[in-house]
């Protein structure tokens, strides 16, 4: 049978769109009907049953899909997207302030796109703020032998050590919020920004599960995700105080929802909360109508770079000289934090195993990777219990080094940093930091005491609705490179 007959036979079975997806570079797998040769969706000239043309226009509810124009009024009563009636925890940008006038004056640029000058200018302003505010004030949390509520999966045969890295930094939470005293019964623990739930899992199985009176769970999110770990609970029958919403932290009215409501203390907690859902977060959490029953707060931020100046607490910086455009461009400066060395995974493997001692090698890998080479070498030939001791001492390391970058190299650009060849004259004319006079640890030491501004003024937001805050070193360096925590808690 020749190719053209297998596809003949094959069509007749099973028919198939013939509109041919260009990002996916394949046909369309939408099945059609006899005598059809696209999809409802790819039909170019789509006919009615009698003949008569039958245009798809793009659905109401939703415009990213279409629907028949004739039998709108049905698809309306059954589109996903229809509108639901909102439960009343739901009000709509409750958390989210409206935008900031200048915000049209001074739109969000790249940083290949801001002026050299302006970015040499904003690296000495978060010089000088960090130096004055937050120097050698952010402390380490002592470091802590694994929870008991993981220690059991941290010490599984054949897990990764990047799962270990996400379980240590849990564990970490978890002490922190013991050893603030957090954990009491009759508590809402909400987890913001839970994603599938791995920390709210644990946190039920230590302060839930095993006898904490009249306790709740609530995770938030917004995205409806799949293999979410609060599942497995349904095995157990403990799913009864653990409750999920579905739920963008901007529309949360958090003393609305039952969980809330049944307890008389709440306590919030989060890791690597992305960008503005961090500053929504604190706003939800701080909102004053449940304000005056939050014992405190253990929120792990990251990815600062997608603050929003709108909800961020910009006031703060804004009476010390950091003004919408040195906002916009000190969300560039962040991402220097952890944007790499240059280096390929393989190359720093390479450069590992061939440099003369550890520490040269972890110093390289700590100003802006995650060290995981060294650790999976060393800890191939070691039992499970010399492994989390070895993690230690090399992420020691590790902290040490990137703490003697920031107070060093870094406080070598306080004074006016200058560009590397380009003369004073043409810097006015040179876009982005291409230019900048920075070795790659000291970029990356700027980065780190950009997110720390960030973050400081996060913490003066909390202090003044209350709370007693912080920011603290919850992990190693080595563990994670976002591995500061905002801690705010309230005098009992």
């Amino acid at each position: 049978m020749s190719d053209s007959s297998k596809l003949l036979e094959h069509s007749y079975v099973s028919p198939q769109c013939q509109y041919f997806v260009v990002r996916k570079k394949r046909l369309c797998r939408m099945t059609v009907k006899p005598g059809r040769h696209y999809c409802g969706e790819h039909e170019p000239e789509p006919k009615a049953e009698d003949g008569q043309d039958d245009t798809r226009i793009p659905c109401p509810n939703d415009p990213k899909h279409t629907c028949y124009a004739r039998k709108l009024e049905k698809h309306l009563s059954i589109c996903n997207a229809r509108q639901h009636e909102l439960p009343d925890y739901i009000v709509h940008n409750i958390n989210a302030p409206s935008p900031q006038e200048d915000s049209s004056l001074s739109p969000r640029l790249p940083l290949s796109q801001i002026p050299l000058q302006k970015i040499l200018q904003v690296i000495h302003k978060v010089n000088v703020l960090y130096d004055t505010y937050l120097k050698d004030s952010i402390v380490s949390v002592p470091e802590q032998p694994i929870h008991s509520a993981l220690l059991q999966e941290f010490s599984e045969a054949g897990r990764t050590e990047s799962s270990r890295r996400h379980l240590r930094q849990v564990s970490s939470l978890m002490h922190l919020m013991e050893s603030e005293r957090l954990v009491a019964d009759n508590t809402a623990y909400v987890e913001l920004g839970a994603g599938k739930g791995q920390l709210s899992y644990y946190v039920w199985q230590a302060w839930g599960a095993t006898g904490a009176r009249d306790s709740r769970v609530l995770l938030v999110d917004r995205a409806a995700l799949r293999h979410k770990r609060d599942n497995k609970l349904r095995d157990s029958q403990q799913l009864a105080p653990v409750t999920r919403l579905r739920a963008d932290l901007a529309h949360l009215l958090l003393e609305r929802v039952p969980a809330v409501q049944h307890c008389a203390a709440v306590v919030g907690f989060a890791k690597h909360l992305c960008g503005v859902a961090t500053d929504l977060a604190l706003h939800c959490i701080s909102a004053s109508g449940v304000c005056g029953r939050v014992r405190g707060v253990v929120l792990a931020p990251c990815c600062h770079h997608r603050c929003e100046r709108a909800a961020y607490p910009a006031a703060v910086l804004q009476d010390l000289g950091v003004d919408a455009d040195d906002f916009n461009t000190l969300l560039g400066i962040v991402s220097w934090a952890t944007c790499g060395d240059g280096r390929s995974r393989d190359r720093r493997k390479r450069d590992t195993n061939g440099s003369n001692g550890p520490h040269n090698a972890d110093s390289n890998d700590a100003s802006g990777t995650h060290n995981t080479d060294k650790h999976e070498a060393e800890e191939a030939h070691n039992t499970e219990d010399s492994e989390a001791n070895e993690l230690h001492d090399t992420d020691k390391l590790e902290a040490k080094e990137i703490h003697n970058i920031d107070s060093s190299e870094a406080s070598g650009t306080q004074d006016h940093i200058k560009s590397d060849v380009l003369a004073p004259d043409e810097i006015a004319e040179e876009l982005g930091s291409k230019h900048v006079a920075l070795e790659r640890e000291q970029r990356a030491a700027v980065g780190r005491r950009a997110k720390a501004l960030l973050d400081w003024g996060r913490v003066l937001q909390l202090r003044a609705r209350g709370f007693q805050a912080r920011l603290v070193h919850y992990v190693p360096a080595g563990v994670s490179l976002e591995n500061v925590c905002i801690v705010a808690t309230k005098p009992i």
